[in-house]
């Protein structure tokens, strides 16, 4: 399913938009001169595990409703969550593999390769599984367009926090959050107690997630309802 869903992204040319989205960000960095201005980076990379995961979830999930590829799926062997984690994973490898060519290329080798990992990874499957929370009721990319701000506007609060703009507590209670914190921890030193609380409550809302949405995708796309 994964290696699949792979040719499916490239084919759908997902993995030249996101080569052309991390060239550009590059290319950014270089003609300003913001090298060493992680912040900015941490920014523009957490933007690509976030919007870009939630916006290509749809897109794909979109496309195989419209050829028919999931009425199809519900009669094969295939199991509700092979298939989600196939399109997280498959997603995350991207968003991965681009991430890293986009700090290499801003920063340099010399980080911490755990916190940066982590971050990506459990980032991208929180918004992939956020995506299929948003595009299991809609028919069109354009119902689409109006949902993204729904999910996205609300979860990128904690920038304000990032840019030291506000310092509240509040913003710990979303899991964007915890994002923030574990790009931090992968350029500079973070304590043990953040390090549990960005990795462990990630991890509980990516289970939140997908529970929510294999639920929606049982009840829309196999009941049909």
């Amino acid at each position: 399913m994964i290696l699949w869903d792979l040719k499916l992204q490239f084919r759908n040319n997902i993995l030249s938009v996101s080569v052309f989205i991390a060239v550009f960000y590059v290319a950014i960095f270089l003609l300003l001169g913001l090298r060493g201005k992680d912040k900015i980076l941490i920014a523009l990379i957490f933007s690509d595990p976030t919007f870009l995961g939630f916006i290509f979830t749809g897109v794909l999930v979109l496309f195989e409703k419209s050829a028919n590829t999931l009425q199809a799926l519900i009669v094969t062997p295939v199991k509700i969550w092979q298939y989600l984690f196939s399109k997280a994973i498959s997603l995350t490898i991207i968003t991965s593999v681009i991430c890293l060519a986009m700090v290499f290329a801003s920063h340099g080798f010399r980080f911490n390769y755990f916190y940066f990992l982590a971050a990506i990874f459990l980032s991208s499957i929180l918004f992939i599984f956020l995506g299929f929370i948003g595009v299991a009721k809609v028919k069109s990319f354009n119902q689409y367009i109006i949902v993204i701000p729904i999910f996205i506007t609300p979860l990128i609060l904690p920038y304000l926090n990032f840019f030291e703009i506000t310092n509240t507590l509040w913003f710990y209670i979303l899991p964007t959050q915890a994002s923030f914190i574990l790009f931090e921890g992968a350029f500079e030193k973070i304590s043990l107690a953040e390090t549990f609380y960005a990795i462990g409550y990630l991890s509980f809302t990516i289970w939140i997630t997908y529970f929510i949405s294999k639920q929606l995708f049982i009840k829309h796309i196999v009941r049909g309802e």
